[in-house]
């Protein structure tokens, strides 16, 4: 795992150019990837002077959504179809925050053996730190995995802004799939408020065998095991 990698998801501009043009150069003719960037640059201009007034976690998520917008409409100006256009807008996102994915599983083993309790410290973490205020979610009991309901998504509502509901799904609700697959969970949800529903039902599941396991080996009963409420 590159520390580069780690470093740029801080800095929006220059991680988004780098993830965007290789996907862009691997897809498009050379002449048209380099039009469309540049179109791409312009939008996101536009886009700039828009004051973000919540905390650096959600300012950051907010500011990769207007340059995922601004490569968007550059990419459907240029002809590419909306599904076309979001399917590529969801690899560039997952190629840069995959690796920061990868590195808090990979430390949550501090915190526990337990795959369901690394999961629910995950994500409590997340939403500490980064899917802060106006994001609101609400615990809901589980008992082989985690569940809660998100209530207000901000990235759902600047794309609604901008016209671009559609967008979300691809750039911020997908991941959220890789991201549990990555983990060794399985997410399943039905609604989405980028959907247009009330909220987002997610629902992470842990795979039979680590309940297996989990029952054979006896029931870790210190506290760094426990799932935080």
């Amino acid at each position: 795992m590159k520390p580069l990698a780690l470093l740029l998801v801080y800095l929006p501009r220059i991680a988004f150019r780098r993830a965007a043009q290789t996907q862009l150069g691997a897809c498009l003719p050379a002449t048209t990837a380099a039009a469309v960037w540049a179109r791409t640059l312009e939008v996101q201009s536009e886009l700039q002077g828009t004051r973000l007034r919540h905390s650096p976690g959600v300012n950051l998520l907010l500011r990769y959504m207007q340059w995922d917008y601004a490569l968007y409409r550059a990419l459907q100006e240029h002809g590419i179809g909306q599904q076309q256009a979001g399917e590529w807008i969801e690899q560039i996102n997952w190629q840069i925050f995959a690796p920061a994915s990868a590195l808090a599983f990979k430390l949550s083993r501090l915190r526990s053996s337990r795959l369901q309790a690394r999961i629910h410290w995950l994500l409590d973490a997340l939403f500490r730190l980064v899917f802060t205020r106006p994001f609101r979610r609400t615990n809901l009991p589980a008992v082989a995995g985690v569940a809660f309901d998100v209530q207000v998504c901000p990235l759902a509502s600047y794309l609604r802004e901008q016209g671009a509901p559609e967008l979300t799904h691809f750039a911020a609700c997908s991941l959220d799939y890789r991201m549990a697959s990555d983990w060794g969970v399985t997410l399943q949800r039905r609604q989405t408020i980028a959907g247009g529903a009330a909220y987002c039902d997610f629902r992470f599941s842990v795979p039979p065998v680590q309940l297996i396991a989990r029952a054979g080996a006896g029931v870790d009963k210190t506290a760094a095991d426990q799932p935080e409420s």
